[in-house]
C-alpha cells in the first residue's frame, strides 16, 4: 500500500530551511517523493474530522489531522522515522525575534486555505515524540486566504510558486521545532512539515540581498548552464544555494557565481532560483526564479506537454469535479481545454487546473481529458482519460404530453437529456428529438 501512495502526485514542502524531511532526502533516507507527501487531516490541534472551516464553511469538511507521535512524518509510512525524539536532528542556528523567511515548493498544487505556523513551548521535552502538548495551542503566524466558495475564486485561492512567509521568531533559547501547515482549501487535508532551529544570542540577524539576475548562458539537450550576479549584506557571504523545482540542487562557495546542470533529460522545463547564506547563518530571500527548457534532439518546436493526472474531485448526479497537474512548454499557456466525450466543453486559465462540469445526467458514465494550448495556438497531446459514472438520476423526469415546460427546466427523451429554451405546452410534433434549438436542447447523452 505504502508503495501505491509513493506512485501519486507529491503536494508541497517546506525547502528553505531545510526541513527535517529535505535533510533526511538529502541524506538519502527519503525518497524525493517524501517530503511533499506528509499528509494528514488539516485544523490542527484539532484530534477530529468531519469539522468545517471556521471561516470558510463551504470548504471541503477536514480529515482526521495527524496523530501524537505522528506529527513530523503526517504518517507516511516511509517516513516514521522523521517522529523519533531526541536533539540529534539538524538544526538552523536562528536567534529571537530575527525573520525567518520560510519558502514552500509545489508538485501537485491545490486551492488554498492558510498556512500555520506554531512552535514548540519553553519548556517542552525534546527526549518525547511531538505531540500536541508540546506546541503551543495558536499558531504564532499565520497567513489566510478569506476568498470563498474555493470553486468560483480559483485563482485567488492559488499559492504562488514558490510561496514565501516571512515570520518574526517568538522568543526561546536552545532547541526549539516549528511546525508549519498547509492547509487546503478543496480537500480535508493538510501537509505537514517540521523545522529544527537552535536559538542562540550570538551575531546579528540582518539578511543578505537575493542574489540577482539569473539566467541561463548556454543549453543543450542534456545540460544548461546558470549565472547570477553576487549578494551582499552585512556580513559575508559563505555560500549559495540553487534550487531546481523547489529542491536544493547544490552548495556553492561564495566565490561561484554559476553553476552546469548536467544529465538532463531532453526537451524538458526546469526551474531554479538561487538564495545565499552570510556568515551568520542568515539566508537570503530567494532571487528570481527562471524556466529553462532542454533542447530537443530533433530540434523541433514542440506544443506544450500533456497535461498529467487528470482526477476527480467529486462526483455528484449532475456534477463533476476534475482537477490535473500543470502543462509545461517553451511558451507561456494561454488556456486549457476540457473535454467530455471528445466535445470541448471548459476553458480554464494557464493557473487554474481544477474545473466542475454541471447539468449532467445521473447513473451516466462520461469519458473526460484535457489539453493545453500556448500564445502560438500550439496544443498538447490529450492527458490521461478520465471516465466517471455520476450519481443516481436525481428528478429529472421524462418528457410527457399536454405538459407546460418553462425555461431550464430538464427532461429525458429517447436516451438523452435536454433543456427547455422557450416555454411552451408539449405535444406530439413538439418532442426534444425534433425541436432542438428552438424548444429545446441537448445537454447530455445517457450511457452508451
Amino acid at each position: 500500500m505504502a508503495n501505491a501512495r509513493r506512485n501519486q502526485p507529491r503536494h508541497g514542502h517546506v525547502f528553505s530551511p531545510e526541513s527535517r524531511a529535505i535533510f533526511a532526502y538529502q541524506e538519502g533516507k527519503l525518497t524525493d517523493t517524501d517530503p511533499s507527501s506528509l499528509e494528514a487531516g488539516k485544523f490542527f490541534p484539532a484530534t477530529a474530522g468531519g469539522l468545517h472551516d471556521p471561516i470558510a464553511p463551504t470548504d471541503d469538511l477536514s480529515n482526521v489531522p495527524a496523530a501524537d507521535g505522528k506529527i513530523a512524518s503526517g504518517g507516511w509510512p516511509g517516513a516514521l522515522f522523521l517522529d523519533e525524539p531526541g536533539t540529534q536532528w539538524r538544526k538552523h542556528e536562528v536567534k529571537a525575534g530575527q525573520p525567518l523567511t520560510v519558502s514552500w515548493a509545489y508538485h501537485a498544487l491545490h486551492l488554498t486555505r492558510r498556512w500555520n505556523y506554531f512552535i514548540t513551548k519553553a519548556d517542552w521535552d525534546p527526549q518525547r515524540k511531538l505531540a500536541r502538548d508540546q506546541f503551543e495551542s495558536t499558531p504564532f503566524y499565520k497567513a489566510e486566504l478569506s476568498a470563498q466558495p474555493h470553486w468560483e475564486h480559483q485563482a485567488a485561492l492559488t499559492p504562488p510558486e514558490p510561496t514565501i512567509h516571512q515570520l518574526t521568531l517568538p522568543e526561546r533559547h536552545g532547541y526549539h521545532v516549528l511546525l508549519a501547515i498547509w492547509e487546503v482549501a478543496n480537500t480535508g487535508n493538510a501537509f505537514y512539515q517540521v523545522i529544527d532551529l537552535n536559538f542562540t544570542d550570538a551575531g546579528g540577524n540582518e539578511r543578505p540581498t537575493p542574489p540577482g539576475g539569473l539566467h541561463a548562458t548556454h543549453v543543450t539537450t542534456n545540460s544548461l548552464e546558470l549565472a547570477w550576479s553576487a549578494s551582499h549584506g552585512a556580513h559575508p557571504i559563505t555560500r549559495y544555494s540553487v534550487f531546481c523545482n523547489g529542491d536544493l540542487l547544490v552548495t556553492l562557495d561564495a566565490s561561484t557565481l554559476g553553476y552546469t546542470h548536467k544529465n538532463l533529460a531532453p526537451d524538458t522545463d526546469y526551474t531554479y532560483f538561487v538564495s545565499a547564506t552570510d556568515s551568520e547563518n542568515n539566508q537570503s530571500l530567494p532571487g528570481n526564479s527562471i524556466v529553462v527548457r532542454t533542447l530537443n534532439e530533433g530540434g523541433e518546436d514542440n506544443p506544450p506537454t500533456a497535461p498529467g493526472n487528470l482526477h476527480s474531485m467529486g462526483v455528484t448526479a449532475d456534477t463533476v469535479r476534475l482537477m490535473w497537474s500543470a502543462s509545461t512548454g517553451g511558451h507561456a499557456l494561454k488556456h486549457y481545454y476540457v473535454y467530455r466525450d471528445g466535445i470541448q466543453v471548459g476553458t480554464t486559465s494557464p493557473t487554474q487546473h481544477e474545473y466542475t462540469d454541471a447539468g449532467l445526467s445521473g447513473s451516466t458514465e462520461y469519458r473526460y481529458f484535457v489539453a493545453a494550448i500556448d500564445v502560438r495556438d500550439y496544443l498538447s497531446l490529450p492527458s490521461n482519460v478520465l471516465i466517471l459514472s455520476t450519481s443516481g438520476g436525481g428528478n429529472i423526469p421524462e418528457w410527457a404530453l399536454n405538459t407546460r415546460y418553462e425555461v431550464d427546466d430538464k427532461v429525458r427523451y429517447q436516451g438523452k437529456t435536454y433543456q427547455c429554451l422557450q416555454a411552451h405546452i408539449s405535444n406530439e410534433g413538439w418532442n426534444p428529438a425534433e425541436t432542438v434549438t428552438i424548444l429545446w436542447k441537448e445537454i447530455s447523452a445517457l450511457a452508451r
